[in-house]
């Protein structure tokens, strides 16, 4: 980027041309109020009241009040063009810190203005790609992936559930033999239960 195109150089400009452009339209305006003084009737209302102006205000504060108004108007006018990309640029910067992204954004001016732009661009490209990215690579099983089923493990736990109830009933109603041992296939039955359990959560 050019040291010479900076946005303080860009208001010196405008700044300058418009004390120019003042200092001109406050002559032509000054030659033809002259010349339309030195053609009219002393008596006409025009003389008249040129006669009170310069009388009550001086020439000197009507000169400053026309230079001044004229350098406002121009000065607003030259320098909407940055008034208007510094509003774009503001914009885009609050979408991109709102939303990720934004819609447009263009400038007219060079300079600073332009190499903002063009960060700020570039962020954006690179936000929009790595959220391309994510939604198009499909997720990588890992170890924590399930490898049941939570309708195959409620089936289980349903089964073992109904294994427990025939087996307290058989115990409570029916003399077992001696060398069967309720017990530990109830424990069993339990324990495998917790794990189902435990495995249907963790999916």
């Amino acid at each position: 980027m050019s040291k010479r195109l900076t946005v303080r150089a860009a208001y010196l400009y405008i700044m300058t041309g418009s004390a120019l452009l003042s200092g001109i339209v406050l002559f032509l305006t000054y030659r033809v109020f002259a010349w339309s003084y030195a053609h009219v009737s002393p008596d006409s209302f025009f003389a008249r009241l040129a006669r009170g102006l310069v009388n009550y205000i001086g020439k000197t504060p009507i000169a400053a009040a026309v230079f001044f108004a004229v350098f406002a108007g121009l000065f607003m006018l030259r320098s909407q063009k940055l008034a208007d990309d510094m509003k774009q640029i503001v914009r885009a910067a609050e979408e991109l810190a709102d939303r990720g992204s934004f819609s447009e954004l263009k400038v007219a001016s060079g300079g600073e203005l332009k190499t903002l732009v063009s960060h700020l661009q570039g962020i954006h490209r690179g936000r929009t790609t790595s959220s391309a990215d994510r939604l198009s690579t499909p997720p990588i099983p890992n170890e924590t992936t399930p490898l049941l089923d939570n309708e195959e493990v409620m089936a289980v736990i349903l089964r073992i559930k109904s294994l427990l109830r025939t087996l307290e009933a058989a115990d409570s109603g029916s003399q077992q033999s001696p060398d069967f041992d309720m017990e530990s296939v109830k424990r069993e039955a339990q324990g495998l239960e917790r794990l189902l359990e435990s495995l249907m959560t963790a999916s």
